[in-house]
């Protein structure tokens, strides 16, 4: 899956790791003290966009959702929302890397 790959990719890059498939584990995971940021699809299967912004927004948690066939209207409207940013698939992998490297150094913040 894109997000076993996204999951090896980082940490392969030194990152640390926290994996969720579902909206229980996204509430739980946004309480971790030292995430830096959350990648995700556009929706998962029980948590909209806005729901995710919501949580994430919270805790300050920046989100970067990923996903394709997504008009260009409706990823301007995820960053309008509150979203750092819309990677559309496939997406480099420097891409994210940079912008991750952004979030840790307080850039984006």
């Amino acid at each position: 899956s894109v997000r076993d790959a996204l999951t090896v990719l980082l940490e392969s890059e030194g990152w640390s790791v926290v994996s969720v498939d579902d909206c229980e584990g996204l509430k739980s995971a946004v309480e971790e003290p030292d995430v830096l940021a959350l990648i995700t699809e556009s929706s998962l299967p029980d948590c909209s966009p806005g729901e995710i912004l919501e949580h994430c927004s919270r805790s300050g948690l920046p989100v970067i959702f990923t996903g394709h066939d997504l008009p260009l209207q409706g990823a301007v409207d995820l960053i309008r929302q509150g979203a750092v940013d819309f990677l559309d698939k496939p997406f480099p992998q420097t891409r994210l890397l940079d912008l991750l490297k952004r979030l840790g150094s307080g850039q984006n913040k």
